[in-house]
């Protein structure tokens, strides 16, 4: 008798296994799809702690600028997901600046949620070629779209700064349509974040794009 108690004892358990699998699943989804929609959303992001968009905390990765040099070779070795520079943008008026962020080479969520990141396919400032910059809009690039052409921006790099001028600005651009992120175009420098910040609680589909043309910064010699 105690031996088949034990049987549909069992039987019952291994019934019940598929049903806790597919909660078990359930869960783990609804993490992730949190997750995702708490980046998008300004709303969403402050319940979950995310820094407020004002704010713009300089985290102490012990980094340290490099100074000028007089010649440049080749760029220095970084390691993804490492911090390789630090951005400042700045402009003459009332406004908001972008102080003091650490940017890391990669732009995945994990390196996103530290700082702003560089693309992986673009060129490191000095390379000749488009550097491409990314961070959140509920984070670090948070009034990215209140920045006005004209404005100076400063890349402090391991190897030496570079400061760009704002030339071009374009807000409301489709995010299917990703020229931002060809490295090919005809600009030094491109930053970028999704757009609009205030967004009633709705998906951001579009982004803010900032496009620079290098002012001043040694070259990697041909």
């Amino acid at each position: 008798m105690e031996s088949a108690a034990k049987k549909r004892k069992s039987g019952r358990l291994l019934l019940l296994l598929p049903f806790l699998l597919y909660v078990a699943g359930l869960f783990f989804v609804g993490i992730y799809v949190f997750g995702t929609v708490a980046e998008e959303n300004a709303y969403i992001s402050l319940l979950v702690a995310d820094s407020a968009p004002q704010e713009t905390e300089d985290m102490d990765t012990g980094f340290v600028p490099g100074e000028r040099p007089s010649r440049l070779v080749q760029i220095p070795s970084v390691a993804y997901g490492k911090q390789f520079a630090r951005l400042n943008v700045t402009w003459e008026g009332d406004g908001w600046d972008i102080i003091n962020i650490p940017v890391y080479l990669g732009s995945d969520k994990k390196t996103l949620k530290k700082g702003a990141g560089m693309s992986f396919a673009s060129y490191f400032p000095g390379e000749r070629g488009c550097t491409i910059i990314s961070a959140h809009v509920t984070r670090h690039f948070a009034e990215l779209e209140e920045t006005p052409v004209g404005a100076t921006v400063l890349l402090e790099t391991s190897y030496g700064p570079y400061r760009y001028e704002v030339t071009e600005k374009y807000e409301g651009v489709d995010g299917a349509d990703r020229w931002y992120m060809d490295a090919s175009v005809d600009y030094d420098l491109i930053l970028y974040s999704c757009y609009p910040r205030d967004n009633n609680g709705e998906r951001r589909t579009q982004r803010c794009v900032l496009c620079c043309k290098l002012v001043d910064g040694v070259e990697v010699e041909q």
